[in-house]
């Protein structure tokens, strides 16, 4: 069975195309590679892989490349706006501004650290002390801006 030379040359192709789908995008070399892989499976079945052609794999990659066009960039890049770690979900100014966090360190000079989603981030705002509740108002870069929770 894996003496057969056709289907390792269909096999180094799934190989080489999987490697070119690592240099260009728009998952065109992935679904190549993925046409070859299945005629590297069917090439093994003797019945069927003598009545392959050209035409067979033309029409197969087509709708393979097709579909993992068309699904891919709808999983991978469906809202180009957000971006990557948002539409993964891991941050989003959305899930922050608006939560209650607690000052683990005074702000002085209007910086300080609050501890809010349970991570410990830089914040800045009125004076006060540790311990004091707050709210996140905004998020500019890697900084909250918080207010007491009283003037909120």
């Amino acid at each position: 069975m894996l003496d057969n030379d056709v289907m390792w040359y269909w096999f180094t192709g799934t190989l080489l195309f999987g490697i070119l789908e690592c240099f260009v995008s728009g998952f065109i070399a992935l679904g190549l590679a993925a046409t070859c892989f299945v005629f590297g499976v069917l090439s093994n079945v003797s019945g069927i892989y003598k009545n392959l052609a050209a035409a067979h794999f033309l029409v197969l990659a087509a709708v393979i490349v097709t579909l993992f066009f068309v699904f891919g960039n709808r999983i991978f890049w469906g809202d180009r706006r957000l971006g990557l770690v948002t539409r993964l979900g891991l941050t989003s100014r959305d899930r922050i501004v608006g939560e209650v966090g607690v000052l683990c360190r005074s702000i002085v000079n209007g910086e300080g650290r609050v501890e809010a989603k349970g991570t410990v981030w830089k914040c800045a705002g009125e004076d006060a002390p540790a311990g004091t509740r707050v709210v996140v108002a905004d998020i500019l870069g890697n900084m909250l801006l918080v207010k007491r929770l009283e003037d909120h």
